[in-house]
């Protein structure tokens, strides 16, 4: 009997492949198996991460509609002024109100002896804040006038729907006409701009 070396090795290579050929494909699928779930955890973090930033978005905007709401609904709720579309500077943007408060001052028969503008009040909160597109100015001024027409002067201020603070208010009466009052005034002022 002649033993056939070359058919034993043939035979004695094919079984050494088959577990080679087989372990190499399961570790290659392990590995296929492997990068897809790191690629769907992948997925699914970053997922997450829009989903919270989209659910966080709608919550804020949710809460700016209602706040909204409330203010448009309560009519004793003061607006910040706020010029839409238009592109004007801090100082600027105060215009409208320093002519509203000059129209309100003549309409109640005071004068006006001086006025100073502050745009960085550092006493207010708002400026302090440092809130973007908030402007503040605080304007002193010295006002004289007949008791009720600095009375007039100051509850028609008060009533405007837009935004006005009263810093500080002092009065004292002229010296040589105690019917005239001399009032010194901080009015602060408000303004949105986008």
């Amino acid at each position: 009997m002649q033993i056939n070396y070359q058919d034993m090795l043939k035979e004695q290579i094919v079984f050494l492949l088959i577990p080679v050929v087989l372990l190499v494909l399961l570790i290659g699928g392990a590995g296929y198996g492997i990068f897809l779930t790191f690629t769907n955890v992948n997925n699914y973090s970053n997922n997450s991460k829009q989903v919270q930033e989209l659910t966080d978005k709608k919550q804020n905007l949710e809460a700016q509609l209602e706040q909204q709401k409330i203010e448009e609904m309560d009519p004793n709720i003061k607006k910040i002024y706020k010029l839409e579309g238009e592109k004007f500077s801090n100082e600027a943007s105060f215009a409208p109100l320093f002519d509203n408060l000059l129209t309100i001052a003549k309409e109640s028969g005071i004068r006006i002896r001086s006025v100073d503008y502050n745009f960085q009040p550092e006493k207010d909160p708002i400026f302090a804040a440092k809130l973007n597109g908030y402007n503040v100015c605080e304007l002193e001024t010295t006002v004289v006038g007949k008791y009720s027409e600095i009375q007039t002067f100051l509850k028609t201020l008060l009533s405007e729907k837009y935004l006005v603070n009263f810093a500080q208010i002092e009065i004292v009466s002229w010296q040589r006409d105690k019917s005239v009052l001399i009032a010194n005034l901080k009015i602060r002022f408000y303004t949105k701009t986008n």
